[in-house]
């Protein structure tokens, strides 16, 4: 197992403090550490699904277009699966 070095805290707070405060400033000044630490953890919840219900949405399954099957052809159909 390795031990964390100074460097990785140091990495781990450019993320973390900028978060933190972000939090503990809508809070107020009464806010307590738990307080704060656990609506992070809420609000970081939270960020994760918009996040991930904004990179899984849009077209998928039949609902994709392809380039040149979107537009009908000369028979009026749009696409071409039942053509020999």
């Amino acid at each position: 197992m390795k031990l964390l070095t100074l460097d990785d805290y140091q990495r781990a707070g450019e993320t973390f403090w900028p978060k933190y405060w972000y939090v503990a400033k809508e809070l107020g000044e009464g806010a307590k550490t738990e307080d704060i630490l656990k609506c992070m953890e809420a609000v970081g919840g939270l960020a994760l699904k918009v996040a991930l219900e904004e990179k899984s949405a849009g077209p998928f399954g039949f609902n994709k277009k392809d380039e040149g099957n979107g537009s009908p052809d000369e028979e009026g159909n749009t696409s071409n699966i039942f053509r020999i």
